[in-house]
């Protein structure tokens, strides 16, 4: 019996496209985040508000693995070093920091995958943890690195992920909830 392929071209450019709208929608937020809240850094690589931390947890809701790749691939293009073992040990633990959130949480919660019957309460839970396995994983390299001599980065890079999550979050809640408001405008009958 022979398998067929399922992949094909089409799959292939939608696949392509996910990765690089996330990758591209990373860098826009990330230098939004640095020229609106530059004021609110703690260091080169802590913020007391980080707006892309949101998009992590989007991307990574909404393409799943896909969104992984994509945030990866933002990290590095945001890293404004050379490419090395540690710009990219970093982009890794950003992009699968808010997968490892969402899959405990939906494990914790006995969440299906395809997030149906999530609620507003375990959407917060779901940033909350976001937030803190990014500032977590982040926190122990940057130690185990040399970077920091103790774990300070962890309550600045929390906070940060979390609003700035919290932001996004109900930015697109807003955006959303206008879209489908004009969208019922036109459908109306004149």
């Amino acid at each position: 019996m022979r398998l067929k392929s399922f992949v094909t071209t089409a799959s292939i450019k939608t696949l392509v496209l996910e990765v690089v709208a996330v990758a591209l929608i990373w860098v826009l937020f990330y230098r939004l985040s640095l020229w609106v809240f530059s004021y609110f850094e703690y260091s080169p690589r802590a913020f007391w508000i980080f707006l892309p931390a949101g998009i992590r947890i989007i991307s990574v809701f909404i393409f799943g693995w896909v969104g992984v790749l994509g945030l990866f691939i933002g990290a590095i293009i945001t890293n404004e070093a050379e490419i090395s073992n540690y710009v990219v040990n970093l982009a890794a633990i950003s992009a699968l920091a808010p997968m490892v959130a969402k899959r405990i949480c939906m494990w914790g919660f006995n969440i299906k995958a395809t997030l149906q019957g999530l609620t507003g309460m375990q959407l917060l839970v779901f940033a909350f943890a976001g937030a803190l396995s990014n500032a977590l994983f982040s926190s122990l390299f940057f130690y185990i690195y040399g970077v920091s001599k103790n774990l300070d980065h962890l309550l600045p890079m929390f906070i940060g992920d979390l609003a700035g999550t919290i932001i996004i979050l109900y930015l697109s809640k807003a955006l959303l909830t206008l879209t489908l408001a004009l969208h019922r405008r036109q459908r109306r009958p004149a």
